[in-house]
């Protein structure tokens, strides 16, 4: 991204995970690398629970997501989170049982809602 500071232009990385998690304005509990994966997990001021899941979208495909979500218990411990975000198109929500309450969330469109949404500002 080019950052303007003063009148000198710099090109500069933007950490797209710590963003995200900014303007979710997230409580971060916990955040771990599970193979290919980076799973956070943590509060909105609202008191709902969230788990967040990143994934290189060229090296994984909504198989590999899938399992991993199985593998992890996500689909059983409805209980514990309130929504799921998850960059990428995802079929997640074929694997929600009927008593399930989460919903998925695509990043994507949230991030661009945050960041561009100003309507309540």
């Amino acid at each position: 991204m080019k950052i303007t500071n003063g009148t000198e232009t710099k090109i500069q990385k933007v950490d797209l995970v710590e963003t995200f998690n900014y303007l979710l304005g997230l409580h971060v509990k916990q955040m771990d690398f599970i193979r290919g994966f980076q799973v956070i997990k943590g509060e909105l001021r609202s008191g709902e629970k969230v788990l967040i899941i990143w994934r290189n979208l060229l090296e994984t495909t909504n198989e590999d997501l899938e399992k991993f979500f199985v593998k992890q218990g996500y689909n059983t411990r409805d209980s514990e989170f309130d929504r799921i975000y998850v960059n990428g198109d995802n079929h997640l929500e074929n694997l929600k049982l009927e008593e399930n309450k989460w919903k998925v969330v695509l990043i994507e469109e949230e991030f661009k809602r945050l960041m561009f949404d100003v309507r309540d500002v």
